[in-house]
């Protein structure tokens, strides 16, 4: 029995150190930073990596000098800003979900897969049709998920770059929209 409640208690605090690890990238270790913030950067990563995957589309395919410079904006914004949230999640000790995880494009606000197989297809004028108002849903979509972490998160950096993505993303969509009329 002595040697029993020995092992008992080693097995124990083993089992609750274990529990307490950020292996899983579970707990933030930057203070300031919530699970909203932690959540919001993990789906905000592959949002905009699919931006970038479709608006590069848009350099080879386009027949419309707009929809190739909004397309570049897209890219070197949304480029930039993956590589901030991405710091965030590794200085969290959190996941950075890959590009290739969301490949069934099932995550909310991501385009599917059909959608983007179809402007692979297209070009010219089609293509613009096509893709401009299928890029504004897809933004509306980020403005969305931003909204979300302004009203929930506390990392002050997370928040403020929040409020610039609804603020970018609504003109774009503003723009964008103006140009489908």
């Amino acid at each position: 029995m002595r040697r029993r409640l020995p092992m008992a208690l080693f097995g124990l605090v083993v089992w609750v150190l274990a529990g307490c690890s950020t292996a899983t990238g579970a707990a933030p270790t930057t203070p300031g930073a919530n699970q909203a913030d932690i959540t919001f950067s993990q789906q905000m990563v592959p949002h905009h990596q699919q931006s970038i995957q479709v608006a590069n589309l848009a350099a080879e395919r386009s027949a419309s000098e707009y929809v190739k410079a909004t397309a570049a904006k897209i890219v070197k914004a949304e480029s930039a800003e993956v590589q901030t949230m991405t710091g965030w999640l590794q200085s969290w000790n959190a996941a950075v979900l890959p590009a290739a995880g969301h490949a069934g494009h099932t995550m909310p606000g991501m385009i599917t897969a059909g959608q983007v197989a179809s402007l692979q297809n297209l070009t010219g004028a089609e293509f613009d049709r096509t893709w401009l108002p299928l890029m504004a849903e897809h933004l509306r979509n980020g403005v969305e998920m931003a909204k979300t972490v302004l009203s929930s998160g506390q990392h002050g950096e997370t928040k403020a770059l929040a409020q610039e993505i609804v603020e970018n993303q609504t003109a774009a969509i503003d723009e964008i929209t103006a140009q489908l009329s």
